[in-house]
């Protein structure tokens, strides 16, 4: 029988008596220093993570700007070429010169059902009625009415919304003069009437006035957008003949062109 004591079996889980050195012989961390190794390469992996994600991010952004960029050019250029069609092939937009000198003189340029320019006064977009005339511009519309001259403020009632408007005179045959609906929106609180003598060479300057109704188009028109009427029900006119208004801009400036499309399309 040996006299050598025999060595203690190892644990058959491996574990070891605290020294450091497992029962196999290998030398064995403590765990602390495990829980540091694990949280090291946890932070190792997120920073691969967050790496990872910034470049793709990057490179999305990139991507995302170079695809913006691109497609501003696109639209400036379809824009451009838009432009450039209306001045090559007008329809409206045309003789710049003759639009500027009418407008000097308090008139409007618009070409004629067979193309033909044509010089239109104020008075020529309206109509004079039994009891009543109306003309109009871009931007407003004028009723006058001529009334006797004993005719006063008291006898007048006016009321007018964005929509609607009601003309009473007193001293007048037709009562209402004129009730309903306007033709197209106007601004009520810059609408207003006024008493005026009537022109020299009108052979009633003796007996009568004229009652003037100045109403602010809520939108602009021009030629054939122009209204047809006062307020709807009453006789119109044709604005169709009036053709298309000859606007001024220049064929070099497509902030120019862009403008005048944008009025005709609010129109």
């Amino acid at each position: 029988m040996s006299s050598e004591a025999a060595a203690p079996a190892a644990p058959a889980d491996g574990s070891h008596d605290g020294s450091g050195v497992s029962a196999d012989g290998r030398r064995r961390r403590s765990p602390v220093a495990n829980r540091e190794a694990a949280a090291r390469q946890s932070k190792s992996c997120v920073r691969m993570l967050v790496d990872k994600v910034d470049a793709w991010f990057s490179q999305l952004r990139t991507h995302a700007e170079t695809r913006m960029a691109a497609w501003e050019r696109e639209y400036r250029e379809e824009q451009q070429k838009e432009a450039k069609a209306e001045v090559d092939e007008p329809e409206n937009i045309t003789n710049a010169t003759m639009a500027r000198d009418a407008e000097d003189e308090g008139l409007t340029a618009v070409l004629g059902k067979d193309g033909t320019p044509q010089i239109m006064k104020e008075t020529d977009f309206g109509d004079k009625l039994k009891h009543y005339e109306w003309h109009q511009n871009d931007t407003e519309v004028t009723v006058k009415v001529p009334v006797p001259k004993a005719t006063k403020a008291k006898d007048v009632t006016f009321a007018i919304t964005t929509s609607k408007l009601k003309l009473d005179i007193a001293t007048l045959e037709r009562r209402p003069l004129l009730d309903g609906e306007l033709w197209a929106k106007v601004e009520a609180d810059n609408s207003i009437w006024t008493f005026d003598d009537l022109e020299d060479d009108d052979e009633r300057k003796d007996t009568h006035k004229v009652l003037t109704l100045l109403m602010t188009k809520l939108r602009k028109t021009q030629a054939k957008m122009h209204w047809t009427t006062v307020v709807k029900g009453e006789p119109e006119i044709d604005t169709k003949k009036f053709g298309p208004a000859i606007l001024q801009v220049s064929p070099d400036n497509p902030n120019d062109i862009a403008s005048v499309l944008a009025d005709i399309n609010e129109q």
